[in-house]
C-alpha cells in the first residue's frame, strides 16, 4: 500500500531538480528551537518573513501561535499572517531537546484561493443578479404583454367607432342623396328650388367629405379601404366643386379658375368620391393659404389617366417644410392660420390607394401647385357615356320582381322607389327573419339587403337563403368601405356589394346586371 511520496521514490537527480523547485517556490525557514523556546540555529531567509534572526523579541510572535497546543505531535498551520504581512505555512515538529519550526511561503497560493473565493463570490453575485434581472425582464415582460392587451382592446374599440361612425354618418347622406336624386329625377322644378336642391347636395356632399376625412385617419393602414370605381362626369364635379369653394375665394377677393380638358361624352372610371375628397382637401389649402391673386383647378383627361392640378398665389411652403406638409396632425399651419394639419396627409393617402402620384412645386411667397396623376380604374361600358342622372322615369325592366331588407325605414322607402321606377314589382322587409322566411316561400329575381341588421346580419340572411337553395341575385349594401367587408358579403353568397352612400349609376348597373344573369 503506497502510503504517500517518499524521496527514495526518485532518482538521485530528479530528486535534485525537486528539491530546487520547492526551494525556489516556497523559501523555506528552518527554526530550532530548545525546550525552553530559544533559538538555537536558523536556516533561510528570516526577512522574507518578517523576523530579524538574531533577535529573540523578533521570533516571539511565532512563538505565541502555539501557545496551549499539545506540543508533543506535530502542528500544521495554513496561511498564518507573519509581521511583514506574507502568508505563510506552519509546521512544528517536536523532537528530544526541543521544537523544530518550519515555514514555507504560501503567498502565491494565498493569493490564488483569494482570487479563487473572490470569483465564487462574483459568481454567486452575478447569479444572483441574473435572477434578479430575469425577475425584472419577466416582470417588464408581463407589463408589455398587459400594455399590449390594453393596446389591443383600444384598436378593437378605435375600429368599432369608426364602423359605428361610417354607419351612422353614410346611412342617412344615403337618403340625403337618394332623395334628392329622386326629386331632381321626377319633377320638373323651378331654378330656384333646383338651386336650392343643389346647395343641398353640395354641402351634403361637403359634409360627407369631411367626415370621410376624420374616418380615414381613424382606419388602419393595413389597405382596409375597398376602392369603389364608377363612369365619372368630370363636368358635373368640377361644377360641384366651383359651387362649393368659388364663394370662399370671393369672399377674400381672390380669382378661382377651373379648366375642364376632356372630351364631350367621356366618362373615366375613377373612384368620385376619393376624387372629390382630393380636390376639397387641395382647394380647402389653397384658398385658406392664398391671401391675394388667386387659386386655378386643372382636370384633364388624356391617355387613359386623369392630371388633376391646383395652383395657388399663396405664401408658398418652404423647402424644409415640404415632407411635414403631409404628415398628420403637423401642427404647422402657417402664416398664424389655424387647421389640424390633416388634409394633405389625406391626400396623399387617397392617392396612393388610388393607385395614382402627387408632386408638389412651390416656392416660398409666390405660391404651390399640387399636381396628381390618377390612372383609370377600370374601363367605361357604353352606358357610362349616358348622362350621369339616368332617366329612372322611364320602365325598362318589366315582370321582375325584387325584395329590399332593410330596418331603416327611409332607406327601404327610397330602394323601393327606385326600384319601382325601374320596373320592378317590390316589397320589403325591415326583419332579417322574416326576409328569409318570404324570400323561400316566394323567391324574388334580386334580394337587395342591408348588412347593418339587428338580429341577424346581412351576411347571415343571405348564407342561410344560399343554404336552403336561393338562385336569385343578391345585391348587399353596406355602411363599411373595407375590402374584408366586401370579401365577407362575397363569401356569404351575395354577387355584388355596393357601398352607402349609394352613387345612383352604380345601383342602376348593378341592377342591370342582376337581369342580364337571370
Amino acid at each position: 500500500m503506497n502510503d504517500g511520496i517518499h524521496a527514495s521514490d526518485f532518482p538521485p537527480d530528479v530528486e535534485r531538480d525537486l528539491a530546487r523547485l520547492l526551494l525556489a517556490r516556497t523559501h523555506p525557514l528552518v527554526l530550532e528551537f530548545d525546550l525552553g523556546w530559544n533559538l538555537r540555529d536558523l536556516h533561510g531567509d528570516a526577512a522574507r518573513f518578517g523576523f530579524d534572526g538574531a533577535s529573540a523579541q523578533s521570533l516571539h510572535p511565532l512563538q505565541e501561535l502555539f501557545l496551549g497546543m499539545p506540543l508533543d505531535d506535530t502542528v500544521d498551520l495554513s496561511f498564518v499572517q507573519m509581521p511583514n504581512g506574507r502568508s505563510a505555512h506552519v509546521q512544528l515538529v517536536p523532537h528530544a531537546h526541543g521544537h523544530r519550526v518550519l515555514l514555507l511561503d504560501a503567498q502565491d497560493e494565498h493569493d490564488r484561493q483569494q482570487d479563487q473565493q473572490q470569483s465564487g463570490n462574483e459568481a454567486v453575485l452575478v447569479s444572483h443578479q441574473k435572477t434578479r434581472a430575469i425577475g425584472q425582464l419577466r416582470r417588464i415582460r408581463d407589463e408589455l404583454e398587459q400594455q399590449r392587451a390594453r393596446l389591443q382592446e383600444a384598436n378593437a374599440l378605435k375600429n368599432a367607432l369608426i364602423a359605428t361612425l361610417s354607419h351612422d354618418f353614410r346611412t342617412p347622406l344615403t337618403s340625403i342623396f337618394g332623395y334628392l336624386h329622386l326629386l331632381e329625377a321626377r319633377y320638373t322644378l323651378e331654378d330656384g328650388m333646383r338651386q336650392s336642391l343643389r346647395a343641398v347636395r353640395r354641402n351634403a356632399t361637403y359634409l360627407f367629405s369631411l367626415a370621410e376625412n376624420l374616418l380615414e385617419y381613424g382606419r388602419s393602414e393595413s389597405g382596409a379601404t375597398v376602392l369603389n370605381p364608377s363612369a365619372v362626369d368630370l363636368r358635373a364635379v368640377a361644377a360641384d366643386i366651383e359651387a362649393m369653394f368659388r364663394p370662399l375665394a370671393v369672399d377674400k377677393d381672390l380669382t378661382f379658375d377651373i379648366v375642364v380638358d376632356v372630351a364631350d361624352g367621356a366618362r373615366p372610371v375613377l373612384d368620385e368620391m376619393r376624387l372629390r375628397q382630393v380636390l376639397a382637401n387641395l382647394l380647402s389649402n389653397a384658398v385658406r393659404y392664398t391671401l391675394r391673386g388667386g387659386v386655378t383647378v386643372r382636370l384633364a383627361w388624356r391617355d387613359g389617366a386623369l392630371e388633376l392640378g391646383v395652383a395657388d398665389t399663396g405664401i408658398g411652403i418652404p423647402d424644409e417644410y415640404r415632407e411635414r406638409v403631409f404628415v398628420a396632425f403637423n401642427g404647422g399651419a402657417q402664416n398664424g392660420s389655424k387647421g389640424a394639419g390633416l388634409g394633405l396627409s389625406i391626400v396623399k393617402r387617397l392617392v396612393a390607394q388610388m393607385h395614382g402620384s402627387l408632386e408638389l412645386e412651390s416656392r416660398l411667397g409666390a405660391g404651390s401647385c399640387f399636381t396628381v396623376v390618377l390612372p383609370a380604374l377600370g374601363q367605361a361600358d357604353e352606358r357610362a357615356a349616358t348622362p350621369s342622372t339616368p332617366a329612372l322615369d322611364a320602365v325598362w325592366i318589366h315582370g321582375r320582381s325584387a325584395l329590399v331588407v332593410d330596418d331603416d325605414p327611409d332607406i327601404a322607402q327610397l330602394l323601393e322607389l327606385l326600384l319601382g321606377d325601374l320596373g320592378f314589382r317590390v316589397s320589403s322587409s325591415g326583419d332579417a327573419a322574416s326576409a328569409v322566411a318570404r324570400a323561400l316561400a316566394e323567391p324574388p329575381d334580386v334580394l337587395v339587403v342591408d348588412v347593418e341588421l339587428p338580429g341577424l346580419s346581412g351576411n347571415t340572411v343571405v348564407y342561410r337563403l344560399r343554404a336552403q337553395g336561393y338562385t336569385g341575385h343578391v345585391v348587399t349594401l353596406s355602411a363599411t368601405p373595407t375590402e374584408e367587408a366586401r370579401a365577407n358579403a362575397l363569401a356569404a353568397g351575395a354577387d355584388a356589394y355596393l357601398t352607402k352612400p349609394i352613387n345612383i349609376e352604380q345601383f342602376v348597373r348593378a341592377m342591370n346586371r342582376a337581369v342580364q344573369a337571370r
